[in-house]
């Protein structure tokens, strides 16, 4: 045992050769004297000096009590003291960072002779359950050791004695009967037992090819329950959940440890001791960069680190805001910053959290998939017309308006439904099915679970029946499956203002580069939130949401199903009106950023009545209108609009052809909002008309440029613009207008469509599903079985696919060499996964376009990927 490395608060060594020796375990403890922690005295043997144990026993001993000799004046103590001895304790430092399956051992140097001034100062049955302790893990340690199996027999029927063993006097008979097991100077000299132990560990070290080179740690033991003025606890270097900047977590007065303990709030601590552990939390928190569990023990009025590790537990705001002070003091820089936080963390300071102290004996089942992140509580219902109606019932009598939808699936005329709930339930489709894309456009929780069993009584959840207005509490996490709580838990809702978020992406921002963020929104607030966390346009906005509400749907209705040319005119004379105030309002909140609106996408039939309830409505209003016309005629225009795969049927540029009249009026809005806007506020918008589902040149070339047969007529965009500028009689606005790439088909034409576009906005959500055949709303039936057979490693409408990826940079690389300066973007829901950003800097496009909420998951994602390069 010629070399030994000792520890305390002022004693460490930090030469590099020597640290290596010491295993991680002791290096972490150098570390912390380095930084001049209070941890209690000890030392290191390291591997070398472990094996030479026994060579010269004598020599041996002598040298193991100088070390403690030095250790004694330190915590004040004696080893093998009869009246105040000090104990140690024994740990495994590997060289390598992994849990030890080779367990400590703790209170070496409680024997009979040091028992009772043990006793004296922590009380009789504390230290007798602590003597028992000591021995039964050296017990496993022979156990470990032992091939003979008889005696691991024995060994076996000490161990359970020592488990049984609960009070003083069964405690006493079990030590009776093991000292026929080990030799008498284990229990009576101190210095022999740690010896004993060591040697053991020495030997447990030859067999094991994972511990062959580990050292041994021996360091002093501490009690919070050990003299006049003793506690125990543990804290937080500040608030995991808020990041307030203060300690938090408990301490236990006369406890050796929180169990079976009444803690108090650690800020109640006696000022002596709180005023020392505020400067070790600041040392240790700039140190590591981040938050830290601290645990401690003041014995008999003198105060120890015992540990410190990583909280774990934090919250997405507590890191974000101990990351932002760190900042500001410069202990770390805009770099680390960006790096610390994973951009899927983010989301968790957008939505509200379940407060898990509440959920109690509250059964819940974990299943399914996340679609949009966060928590919500509510009663459930289980259509979109109920649950609009007691979101009604409870504005007008001021009731609880939280509610969750549960649906088989969801469709664009649910959209309403989603908005006036917390968070919606569906048992069909995927991450990027109709249910979970709007439940992230309008910041509201959703979550897939195909085990759901819909009946006549509402659904029935792992062997649950849940009725309409029962509570359900959901918890939709990013890193793991969903959970359902059959009852009302406790909510936690953000405040973005206060979470740190905003200074985060003010640092986010200096490291953008070249590729901006859009959002995709569709309503003001959407807009304005976005805006909020730095959004540089407006890269979709779906015009067919906006005819969804409860003032419109009923005029739409009646434009689809109207057999009159001048009738439909008149309705959409209406239409345009609102939506000329729609998009002065989007316009208005852009101030001159790029907004980019989708023309009609949706398939008529999407927003015709899809229940009784809702077809006796229309039939009411339509005949209010259309005297003479019959209940089963509405119903007949009505069925006859219905369509067997209404995703690849009329629809987007295609009702520009049958119906031209509907685009003309929503590009006809948009520039007459505008223009308006230009007059008023003096603001210069930047209109983006983005035309969907086009699959040939010829297309788009008709709708931009218009095109005239004997009878019939496109009026062209151009012309359209080249009216209302006229009206208004004002100067031209910058205007751009482009397709969304969703079709193999656009995808290798695109050097010919480019010829007509000024932009390309890829929508991967129905790239995906057409170029490689699937539904997002049925994928995931099957998707684990392809996933368990290693056919697809991951989720196309997450991660976007090879062959999607393909038709993308395709699609790029060609439109760019008809149209060097032609606008590339993406607006699928692909936008906002950190995974896909790489490719999207590598094929040139200049924006990705997400969810409100995904902005800033975005950002962070692009931020990383430049300061990677």
């Amino acid at each position: 045992m010629n070399t030994v490395y000792p520890f305390s608060k002022t004693v460490y060594t930090d030469n590099d050769k020597e640290l290596e020796l010491c295993g991680v375990r002791g290096q972490r403890l150098m570390e912390l004297a380095a930084l001049d922690i209070p941890i209690l005295p000890g030392f290191i043997l390291p591997n070398e000096s472990v094996m030479s144990l026994e060579e010269d026993r004598e020599d041996t001993l002598k040298r193991l009590n100088g070390q403690l000799r030095v250790m004694e004046p330190i915590v004040e103590k004696e080893f093998d003291s009869s009246e105040n001895p000090l104990l140690v304790k024994v740990v495994v430092s590997s060289t390598l960072n992994m849990v030890d399956t080779t367990s400590s051992i703790h209170n070496i140097g409680l024997c009979d002779t040091t028992l009772g001034g043990f006793a004296e100062k922590v009380g009789e049955e504390f230290a007798y359950h602590e003597y028992r302790g000591m021995i039964k893990r050296v017990l496993l340690l022979d156990k470990e050791l032992e091939e003979d199996p008889k005696i691991i027999k024995k060994i076996d029927g000490f161990i359970k004695e020592a488990s049984d063993a609960k009070n003083i006097a069964s405690i006493k008979k079990f030590l009776e009967k093991i000292k026929t097991f080990y030799p008498a100077e284990f229990f009576e000299k101190s210095d022999k037992q740690l010896l004993y132990v060591l040697s053991r560990y020495r030997e447990v070290f030859k067999k094991s090819e994972v511990l062959n080179d580990s050292a041994l740690l021996i360091q002093a033991m501490t009690f919070g329950n050990y003299g006049k003025e003793s506690y125990s606890g543990f804290f937080f270097s500040r608030n995991i959940e808020n990041g307030q900047d203060e300690l938090s977590g408990l301490f236990f007065k006369d406890s050796f440890d929180e169990v079976d303990s009444q803690g108090a709030d650690i800020l109640s601590l006696n000022k002596t001791y709180l005023n020392g552990l505020i400067p070790v939390a600041k040392c240790l928190e700039a140190h590591y960069k981040q938050i830290r569990r601290i645990k401690f023990t003041v014995e008999d009025g003198k105060l120890w680190i015992i540990d410190q590790a990583e909280a774990t537990n934090k919250s997405a705001m507590a890191e974000i805001k101990t990351l932002l002070s760190l900042h500001d003091q410069e202990v770390i820089d805009d770099e680390y910053v960006i790096n610390a936080i994973r951009p899927p963390r983010l989301a968790e300071i957008l939505h509200p959290v379940l407060n898990k102290a509440s959920t109690g004996k509250i059964k819940s089942v974990k299943d399914g998939l996340s679609g949009a992140i966060g928590a919500a509580v509510g009663r459930v219902y289980f259509t979109t017309d109920r649950i609009i109606k007691e979101a009604r019932i409870a504005h007008q009598r001021g009731l609880e308006d939280n509610f969750i939808l549960a649906m088989p699936s969801t469709y664009a005329d649910d959209v309403k439904g989603i908005e006036v709930s917390r968070g919606v339930i569906a048992r069909d489709g995927g991450y990027a099915s109709h249910a979970p894309v709007v439940a992230r456009s309008l910041g509201k929780v959703a979550m897939i679970n195909p085990g759901i069993e819909f009946n006549d009584d509402g659904m029935v959840i792992d062997g649950v029946q849940v009725k309409e207005g029962d509570y359900l509490s959901l918890d939709v996490p990013s890193y793991d499956k969903p959970t359902i709580y059959f009852g009302k838990v406790e909510l936690i809702e953000p405040s973005i203002e206060e979470s740190g978020l905003l200074d985060f992406l003010e640092i986010v921002q200096r490291h953008m580069g070249d590729m901006d963020v859009h959002v995709n929104a569709d309503q003001p607030r959407e807009a304005k939130l976005a805006k909020t966390f730095g959004a540089k346009g407006l890269g979709l906005c779906r015009t067919e949401h906006m005819f969804f509400d409860e003032k419109r749907i009923q005029i739409f209705r009646s434009m689809i199903i109207t057999d009159d040319d001048k009738d439909r005119n008149a309705i959409l004379k209406k239409l345009q009106k609102m939506q000329t105030d729609d998009f002065y309002e989007l316009f208005k909140i852009m101030e001159g950023m790029p907004t980019t609106i989708r023309l009609l996408d949706s398939p008529l039939h999407e927003f015709l009545p899809h229940t009784k309830e809702q077809m006796d409505d229309f039939i009411s209003f339509f005949q209010k209108s259309h005297a003479g016309i019959t209940d089963k005629e509405i119903r007949n225009r009505c069925d006859l609009l219905g369509e067997v795969n209404p995703m690849l049927g009329h629809r987007g540029i295609r009702l520009a052809i049958s119906i031209p009249e509907i685009y003309r009026m929503q590009v006809t809005a948009i520039f007459e909002a505008a223009y308006k806007l230009r007059k008023e506020e003096n603001i210069i918008s930047k209109p983006e008309i983005m035309i969907p589902i086009v699959m040939s040149p010829s297309e788009l070339k008709a709708v931009r440029y218009g095109k005239k047969i004997e009878g019939k007529e496109i009026v062209g965009i151009e012309t359209i613009e080249e009216e209302v500028r006229a009206k208004q009689a004002v100067d031209i606005l910058p205007y751009k207008v482009g397709t969304m790439v969703e079709l193999p088909s656009a995808a290798i034409l695109s050097g010919q469509i480019a010829r007509y576009a000024d932009f390309f906005s890829f929508g991967t959500n129905d790239l995906t599903q057409t170029t490689l055949g699937l539904s997002r709303d049925d994928f995931n039936t099957f998707f684990p079985d392809y996933n368990e057979f290693d056919l697809l490693a991951k989720n196309p409408f997450a991660a976007l696919n090879p062959a999607v990826r393909e038709l993308v940079a395709l699609a790029s690389q060609r439109g760019r060499i008809v149209r060097p300066d032609l606008k590339l973007g993406i607006c699928g829901e692909h936008g906002a996964e950190p995974d896909n950003v790489e490719f999207f800097k590598s094929v040139g496009l200049n924006y990705v376009s997400c969810s409100p909420y995904g902005v800033p998951i975005a950002k962070l994602a692009i931020a990383r990927s430049n300061l990677k390069k």
